[in-house]
């Protein structure tokens, strides 16, 4: 049953899709972000996975005020996204936009900057907490399903999660519709701190 969890890559925040390759061409880029129109739950479409028989659903939720958030992402055991495998929340707080601005692809995007609360991994099964605990995944034993376990400054697998009270620096992409957003690849980061390209994953309202 170890098939079911799969943590490579682990996207704390939980997006998905090749950054690289979004359209610069649409008018969707053109949309001006505000506070307001970030606020509330924005929510992706369900992404299976044929190859492990496996699918992931990421949620980004925005205090009214957008000043803080709670993204998270959660791995199912199946392709439709019913039978839920774990959770990866991230909270930030303190998040400040800046000005528009544009990525090496000349894609219009919003910066922000903020800092991170936590970062948390809850197995949803028994299975789910077992096989954590069998390969002592982030260096913890203590897996139990149900419960949120801080994996803050760890190393899970290959990737290395930032502290708790870090500095975090990331992209928002709103379409001209007003419709979905985009988030900022964050496994392609520029010289400044920030992704220099986009995830294609959409994030609806």
């Amino acid at each position: 049953m170890k098939k079911y969890i799969i943590f490579l890559p682990l996207i704390v925040f939980l997006s998905s899709g090749c950054g690289d390759k979004l359209s610069t061409t649409t008018n969707d880029e053109s949309q001006n972000l505000t506070t307001s129109l970030l606020a509330g739950t924005w929510t992706a479409k369900c992404s299976d996975n044929s190859t492990a028989s496996t699918s992931t659903k990421s949620v980004l939720l925005f205090s009214d005020a957008a000043d803080n958030l709670t993204a998270s992402t959660t791995k199912y055991s199946d392709l439709k996204c019913v039978t839920q495998n774990y959770i990866i929340r991230k909270m930030l707080n303190t998040i400040a936009l800046g000005s528009k601005d544009v990525t090496s692809l000349n894609q219009i995007i919003t910066k922000y900057t903020s800092v991170i609360t936590s970062i948390t991994l809850e197995p949803q099964t028994l299975t789910s907490s077992t096989s954590l605990n069998s390969s002592s995944y982030c260096g913890i034993t203590g897996w139990s399903s149900g419960t949120e376990t801080s994996i803050a400054g760890l190393t899970c697998g290959s990737i290395t999660y930032k502290s708790q009270n870090a500095a975090y620096k990331d992209l928002i992409q709103i379409n001209s519709e007003k419709t979905f957003i985009r988030l900022g690849n964050t496994n392609n980061l520029g010289s400044n701190g920030y992704p220099k390209t986009l995830y294609t994953e959409e994030y609806f309202k």
